[in-house]
């Protein structure tokens, strides 16, 4: 499948930040190292040749097309370097171990499950560029600006149900029925970002009072969790690669649009808009960037059309600026949901760790 690699670079997001703070300080310690190493690299190169240049952190799924850099430095002067740091939850995790020696100028890639953690750690420096989008600040960070966004969904396999003569679901009420009893296979929201996303669409459905209770039916009924996406669609997820046993599983509203048929006319599996938590992408100014007017250069050059385009059809996420165009299946099969659900930025972040431990103790205490 032509999206697994997206996938599996947010596999492991670690969201559970306290839950694993040991682990993700030695990381982030080894990693931060490395990416200043090459930062400085990059600057000393162009220092000596006398270019501008600027380094952009992101993860490590963002396959920006050099063409694209080319043109860039053309126009303005300016050279870019891609830095990657890991995956999203890294990602967030290096920007607030590094922020007092930034690894560079610009970041992409945050998106809205993560990006509580830079809450209130003066990570991310205001800007003059406009957002292109402004009900999707999610983020709690002003300088935040929207550049993609999907959701995260429950997906099922067409062919199976088709083939057992039964109804799919359609409702997360649904999904802890005993007619979809050893059905269903979700992720861990400490360890993979789906598995966030699809924790934080229960609480907002069911509310702060009621949604362990949720969890703890869907684990009487025969729900399987893995540590992260590619465990569940290599092995245990019927239209996976490993053909396992179970016809649903968490995953990304564009999935469907890797399912088409040989004729181009469906696809074989589908998402359950029903159950769909919107997922924002975000790029952004670090402060403590050497060049803040070349940074916002970069950050405005990310929302022209074209430039969405490309991101688009690398990440397989909606573009947010309206005259950028989504790939054509991504639009027919993987469309946006229309009533998805959100919980802000500064609601995750005070409750983060108390639904984790929560959640912990009803699935796998």
């Amino acid at each position: 499948m032509k999206n697994t690699f997206r996938y599996r670079a947010y596999q492991l997001s670690a969201t559970g930040a306290v839950l694993a703070t040991a682990v993700l300080a030695l990381a982030g310690c080894s990693t931060s190292t490395g990416g200043a190493h090459q930062s400085a690299q990059s600057a000393t190169a162009d220092q000596v040749s006398g270019k501008r240049s600027i380094v952009v952190v992101s993860h490590d799924s963002f396959d920006f097309p050099q063409e694209l850099l080319d043109e860039f430095a053309k126009e303005t002067g300016i050279n870019v370097t891609i830095h990657a740091v890991g995956d999203g939850g890294a990602l967030a995790n290096q920007l607030v171990l590094s922020k007092d020696a930034p690894l560079g100028d610009v970041v992409y890639g945050l998106d809205n499950t993560v990006s509580y953690r830079l809450a209130g750690k003066d990570v991310i420096a205001p800007t003059t560029v406009q957002s292109p989008d402004k009900t999707l600040n999610f983020t709690g960070e002003n300088g935040l600006i929207p550049i993609d966004e999907g959701d995260v969904c429950v997906n099922l396999d067409k062919k199976w149900f088709a083939d057992k003569g039964l109804t799919p679901p359609q409702t997360f009420e649904d999904l802890a029925s005993p007619e979809y009893k050893d059905m269903l296979v979700a992720m861990s929201p400490a360890t993979s970002t789906p598995g966030m996303a699809f924790m934080l669409a229960t609480i907002a459905h069911y509310g702060q009072e009621s949604w362990i209770q949720y969890w703890k039916s869907l684990k009487n009924n025969g729900m399987k969790v893995t540590q992260g996406w590619s465990d569940a669609f290599a092995v245990d997820y019927s239209a996976g690669e490993g053909a396992g046993p179970y016809p649903m599983m968490v995953s990304y509203g564009s999935s469907p649009a890797f399912s088409v048929t040989k004729d181009g006319n469906d696809t074989t599996t589908a998402s359950l808009p029903a159950t769909c938590y919107r997922q924002v992408e975000y790029a952004g100014v670090l402060k403590g960037t050497k060049d803040a007017d070349a940074a916002a250069k970069f950050l405005a050059f990310m929302l022209t059309p074209k430039v969405q385009e490309a991101i688009s059809a690398v990440t397989y996420m909606h573009p947010t600026v309206s005259e950028a165009h989504a790939p054509a299946d991504l639009v027919k099969f993987g469309a946006l949901s229309e009533k998805p659900v959100v919980i802000p930025a500064q609601d995750i972040a005070a409750h983060a760790e108390e639904w984790l431990r929560m959640w912990q103790d009803a699935v796998q205490g």
